[in-house]
């Protein structure tokens, strides 16, 4: 950043009052070596991704008592005498050399509340990871252990193991996906599943008429092997092998599902490619957990309905789940469906700066990192995700659309490398249920059945529609058949993935192509 905008945010950071966080560090003075020490190899380290961290020499922090804010800037600032300026500034360059490598940061003066204060800025850099050395740990002014210190929150610490790991990754730019993988070769990739995928996104005819291996190496599949053939990459195998845990182990997912009335659970393994896996784990979910009743509320014109679990969250958290899988772990993906709540296990946490805290409170993540960035592109080609670090908003949102409990993301703690996601089914649902299990099975039967078959009589319509207008749109639908823009856009979404409809060109100028039609006689609009 340029010094004039360091300044300038520096200063809107004390007026504005800002408590300490994850790239604001306040000091009375530069006595206090270590903290600043560890704190500015924490910065360069930049764990959590910030664009600049800073420490204020010169401004004392508190805790306000009555509003329970912790680390709160004392106005007006104790401030760094004029005469000390020089000297201050000096003890501070020779306090970062014992940094390793060399941080960059700068070392800018203002003056607010007619004293003078020290911005210590530092910029994150690419040749870390940045540790502190064994000479400071050694000095009695310092006593400060050496090593590669990180900044989580106002906490400046040394990582864990799985944080130790995760800073390597990141200055090594090393991503598994993108690597070459250990045994599989062009010859274990499945060519009508590479023109599948290419027809499907919708690439120039003259990509998806190419060899094999010319087709291979314009997708950037494969690598030359010094001794000869050609050796495919971890998220090629991932994409287009027929079973790619054969080559990179546990790359599947498994629904575990209670079997009703018994103590039993009952599996069903999903091992394909993983753009495939994500679409029929879907599909099972549709055919196999999610239901609805139809309810008919007294005096309100129309129905409406409720459904165990939305589709649209389970969608996202089951894709979620596939994308964000560290697939150099040795797990599968879990999903356990059981009576009343459906968990979503990857053994692995986000990447920073997303935590599991933010997932809990937060509804996007625009700056959101990617274990697997060519699956990513991979995906969001394919349709499975809409807009990157926009996921959960949509499972929220699906959720609060069917009046179900909040999804919870856990462990809140650092403990365990796993991330679970719980969602509870819909109460409305649940009572409804148990209302018919208890007097009326036959009942809950006809209901269902009726919902189903309203369900494929509206998407048939849609069809229809679709048919005589291919460039129509959501809202022209809804208006047509007199049901919910958003509702629409559901039914696309689901018939989209199922492959019943594809979309040609532009969201504004393309057309919808119907792969998919059957038409009853009676069927009318």
């Amino acid at each position: 950043m340029k010094i004039a905008d360091i300044k300038r945010m520096a200063s809107s950071v004390i007026q504005q009052g800002h408590i300490e966080n994850d790239y604001i560090e306040y000091k009375k003075s530069a006595v206090f070596k270590a903290k600043i020490l560890k704190t500015a190899c924490a910065y360069a380290n930049n764990f959590m991704n910030k664009e600049i961290g800073l420490i204020f020499i010169g401004i004392e922090e508190i805790d306000v008592q009555q509003t329970g804010e912790k680390a709160y800037p004392v106005r007006p600032i104790t401030g760094v005498e004029e005469r000390m300026i020089e000297t201050t500034e000096n003890a501070l360059k020779k306090l970062l050399s014992e940094i390793h490598p060399r941080i960059n940061y700068h070392l800018i003066i203002d003056k607010i509340d007619e004293r003078y204060y020290i911005i210590l800025a530092v910029e994150p850099g690419n040749s870390g990871p940045y540790q502190t050395s064994d000479k400071a740990w050694k000095d009695k002014e310092i006593m400060l252990k050496p090593g590669r210190y990180i900044r989580l929150k106002r906490d400046t610490r040394l990582p864990n193991a799985r944080e130790e790991f995760e800073l390597l990754k990141k200055f090594a730019n090393y991503t598994f996906s993108s690597g070459l993988n250990e045994t599989a070769t062009i010859d274990d990739l499945n060519y009508e599943y590479m023109k599948e995928y290419l027809i499907a996104t919708h690439a120039k005819q003259d990509i998806r008429a190419l060899s094999k291996l010319e087709m291979a190496r314009s997708m950037g599949l494969i690598s030359e092997s010094e001794y000869g053939g050609y050796r495919a990459k971890n998220f090629a195998v991932l994409m287009f092998a027929d079973k790619p845990q054969e080559f990179i182990p546990y790359a599947r997912v498994e629904i575990i599902r209670e079997v009703i009335g018994t103590e039993k659970m009952e599996s069903k393994i999903f091992d394909g490619p993983v753009w495939i896996q994500a679409r029929q784990v879907f599909q099972y979910f549709m055919d196999n957990i999610m239901s609805s009743y139809t309810i008919r509320d007294n005096g309100q014109i129309g129905h409406r309905i409720v459904y165990n679990w939305p589709q649209e969250m389970f969608a996202e958290m089951a894709t979620n789940c596939i994308l964000h899988k560290e697939y150099e772990s040795s797990n599968y993906i879990g999903i356990y469906v059981y009576h009343d709540h459906i968990s979503f296990i990857n053994h692995n946490r986000p990447l920073p700066p997303v935590t599991i805290e933010d997932m809990n409170t937060k509804r996007e993540f625009n700056n959101r990192v990617y274990l697997n960035p060519e699956l990513k592109e991979m995906f969001f080609a394919l349709d499975l995700i809409e807009s990157y670090g926009s996921g959960i908003r949509r499972a929220k949102d699906a959720m609060d659309r069917n009046g179900s409990p909040k999804l919870i993301f856990e462990p809140l703690e650092d403990k365990g490398d796993y991330t679970m996601v719980t969602a509870y089914i819909s109460k409305e649902f649940a009572a409804i249920q148990n209302i018919e299990s208890k007097n009326i099975d036959e009942t809950k039967e006809m209901t269902k059945e009726m919902t189903k078959e309203m369900t494929k009589e509206i998407n048939l319509k849609m069809k229809l529609l679709i048919k005589e207008n291919p460039a129509i749109n959501a809202n022209e639908i809804a208006k047509a058949l007199n049901i919910s823009p958003e509702s629409v856009r559901y039914r696309i979404k689901a018939m989209k993935k199922t492959g019943e409809i594809q979309r040609k060109g532009s969201t504004k100028k393309g057309e919808w192509i119907i792969t998919e039609m059957v038409t009853p006689q009676n069927t009318k609009l």
